[in-house]
């Protein structure tokens, strides 16, 4: 597949580069390596919904006031809080592959006060257990659809699909995908219910923490950084600094992509969004090729794979899927101007990868509307400490 692309070929990664200085500016046509990403931060469902109308249109669910899950089936971990170095690390600082348009640095002293967090992302049996409880229905139920990876769709559902995201062509709008059916009407999660729960909206996250124990919510995204460190300073993963750690540096301890072309982006020292407006085509060109799933999972992974990240014992805080956090987005540096619609995710998920998006590091950070969905989008729940 990408041969039809001639990416290693040194002429065209020579006529690339200077394809990138001459178009100059960011974005598609750019050679920006800020715009770097798997894609799902330009999904926004208004771009494909004229208005709110379907969600506006069902009677408000208010939820029984019985909270659902014990103690053992939140699994909370207790942190106690207190001040930490936040944002990019030195070591990060310079990175091509990092984008500053995130807001990451600069690196500053936070302080936050002691919460719970759960030890796993929320599965699909948590997440079931709380519908057949309350009859909650997701938006992306309500809206009848929501974004999935044009890579993990059977040619049925792809053949009768007529829009893309443009900024993010592998990205697309699925008729029937939902939480109970990830990659569209003819998929399930019989198989996978021990997985985290995915295609999930702000308020779907937060209606289930606030039904699972009292004081459930969505932890800000201080607190969710705080506890991805486990106390110790200026690391890139909640483990340290390696990606692959044990003796001989190949034990994975999270889940992202894995190509069949690792070797050559490798060689090359390649971030994907370097080659102007060649840039879309060969992010989309390299998510439809094979991923080698060599962490042990091509799509998500069980809330429990690859043990405690870290000390505290969280599993799963970077990789498998991205995370929900009650921060407002902001652009630029902290204290910047915020929009309530669009809220901070973290964590990266199983589309990340360094060539695409650098983005399963602790301090790593990215937009996404409050009433959007996706198939690598879930959520943990904090919980207010005493």
């Amino acid at each position: 597949l990408f041969a039809t692309m001639r990416l290693w070929a040194s002429p065209f990664l020579a006529a690339a580069s200077e394809s990138c200085t001459a178009d100059g500016a960011d974005g598609a046509e750019g050679c920006s390596a800020s715009a770097s990403s798997c894609g799902c931060g330009a999904l926004k469902r208004s771009s494909f919904e004229a208005s709110n109308a379907a969600i506006e249109a069902q009677p408000s669910q208010g939820l029984p006031y019985v909270h659902g899950e014990s103690d053992d089936e939140a699994d909370v971990i207790f942190v106690e809080g207190g001040s930490f170095e936040m944002g990019l690390i030195a070591e990060d600082e310079g990175d091509p592959t990092v984008s500053a348009m995130d807001g990451e640095g600069p690196r500053r002293t936070v302080s936050v006060q002691p919460f719970g967090l759960g030890a796993f992302e929320v599965s699909n049996i948590r997440f079931s257990k709380f519908v057949d409880s309350t009859a909650y229905i997701t938006e992306a139920e309500t809206y009848g659809w929501s974004f999935a990876v044009e890579a993990f769709l059977s040619k049925t559902v792809n053949d009768n699909i007529t829009q893309q995201v443009d900024a993010a062509p592998w990205w697309l709008p699925v008729q029937g995908a939902d939480w109970r059916h990830p990659n569209g009407v003819d998929s399930n999660i019989d198989d996978i219910m021990d997985h985290p729960v995915v295609h999930i909206s702000f308020v779907d996250a937060v209606k289930f923490c606030q039904w699972s124990m009292p004081g459930g919510r969505l932890p800000t995204e201080e607190e969710w950084e705080f506890a991805a460190r486990g106390l110790k300073r200026s690391r890139r993963f909640p483990w340290g600094n390696s990606m692959l750690t044990g003796k001989d540096h190949s034990a994975h301890r999270m889940n992202i992509w894995q190509s069949e072309f690792d070797s050559q982006l490798e060689e090359q020292g390649t971030n994907l969004y370097q080659f102007g407006r060649n840039s879309l085509a060969f992010v989309k060109d390299f998510y439809a090729a094979n991923n080698t799933a060599l962490d042990g999972y091509p799509q998500t992974a069980p809330v429990s794979a690859y043990g405690p990240q870290n000390k505290l014992g969280f599993h799963n805080m970077v990789g498998n899927v991205w995370e929900w956090t009650t921060t407002d987005w902001t652009a630029g540096e902290p204290g910047d101007s915020q929009d309530p619609r669009t809220k901070v995710k973290k964590g990266g998920s199983f589309l990340c990868h360094r060539a695409t998006c650098n983005r399963f590091r602790n301090s790593a950070r990215m937009m996404f509307t409050s009433d959007s969905s996706a198939s690598n989008v879930g959520f943990r729940c904090a919980y207010d400490s005493g």
